[in-house]
């Protein structure tokens, strides 16, 4: 694997766009706080054109997104490519993108989740480049961080070794008053639990994964760069998966193409997000789409694990080696950038 240098004090974080703007008063004020909180951690601020704009579900053209993401890319002043928000429609800049040149060029961490997962999976599978799984920049836009967040910076900082417990609370609603700009709402107790019914597991991998409702569009496409990817590693993959909001039957597709695209053939283990979209459709449960799925595959499947839509969460970095431990509703996620 290609690890991106360790970030230090004083470097440059280039600020793009690559699927949804920020355009809402509220999100733009929201933003200026994020760049606030960002350069209170050490560190400059730089965006590109097309943060704060957007029309039809985007910041801009596909290829002016593209091009954005490159210069910053090609920029050795930049250390790190913050996307600013998730959105609908990042895979349509994976075409203007030139494999080329992003060889050609020293690597950095481009963070992000969501749609945004979407580029971090095809730097990773299709490079071979570490890329890192934590909030969008969008989120660090509170009067207090959270320490989810303040430690997706002390990782990228440390770039060796490094553990991330089990929460004690998560985020259900949001606030939807002038709080919002202040912390996450806590409020239920975090419970990992184990789709077979076992109270410890444990189980190691290379970490692959992101958002299951983006990354699926990549199944048969030239940007697919999955099975070349995870047959590199003996030890096999750990993945995490992330449900933003499909419904039980469209994650079951989702998940079917996946495994019979050979996503999963040289999984160890898999761990599911926390998910807003647990809703049964008909009689057709969450659950039953992921027993479904894994069943056949004979590997743990760890539910309500800390990433994904529902805050906080814990930094991912693709193509870096885990240890994941579950015990008792609770979980450990040992990972090693080696």
């Amino acid at each position: 694997m290609i690890y991106p240098q360790r970030m230090r004090k004083g470097d440059l974080i280039g600020v793009t766009a690559t699927s949804t703007g920020i355009y809402t008063e509220r999100n733009q004020i929201k933003l200026d706080l994020a760049y606030r909180q960002v350069e209170s951690l050490g560190y400059h601020v730089v965006e590109t054109e097309n943060v704060r704009t957007n029309w039809k579900l985007v910041s801009s053209g596909p290829r002016e997104r593209a091009d954005q993401f490159m210069a910053l890319w090609e920029d050795s002043d930049v250390r790190m490519i913050a996307q600013v928000f998730g959105g609908e429609l990042l895979l349509e800049i994976l075409p203007f993108l030139d494999p080329e040149r992003i060889k050609a060029s020293d690597p950095k961490w481009v963070t992000g989740f969501s749609d945004s997962s979407i580029l971090n999976y095809y730097l990773t599978t299709g490079f071979n480049i570490a890329t890192a799984t934590m909030d969008n920049i969008l989120y660090f836009g509170m009067e207090e961080l959270h320490p989810s967040l303040t430690n997706q910076f002390r990782i990228l900082e440390k770039c060796g070794r490094f553990r991330q417990k089990s929460f004690d609370l998560f985020q259900v609603d949001e606030y939807e008053d002038e709080r919002y700009y202040e912390y996450y709402n806590l409020t239920e107790p975090v419970v990992y639990c184990h789709l077979y019914g076992k109270d410890r597991e444990k189980v190691s991998g290379r970490i692959i994964g992101g958002c299951i409702d983006a990354l699926r569009f990549l199944i048969g496409t030239p940007f697919d760069h999955t099975g070349e990817f995870c047959s590199q590693f003996p030890e096999g993959m750990l993945w995490y998966l992330d449900n933003c909001q499909m419904p039980t039957p469209e994650l079951r597709r989702a998940l079917w193409q996946a495994k019979n695209a050979g996503w999963f053939d040289n999984a160890r283990g898999i761990l599911v997000g926390r998910t807003y979209a647990e809703d049964p459709f008909e009689d057709y449960e969450f659950v039953d789409a992921l027993h479904d799925s894994f069943d056949e595959l004979e590997i743990p499947v760890i539910c309500d694990v800390d990433f994904g839509h529902v805050q906080p969460q814990w930094t991912m970095i693709n193509g870096a080696y885990g240890e994941f431990t579950f015990r008792k509703g609770k979980g450990a996620l040992v990972t090693e950038m080696r």
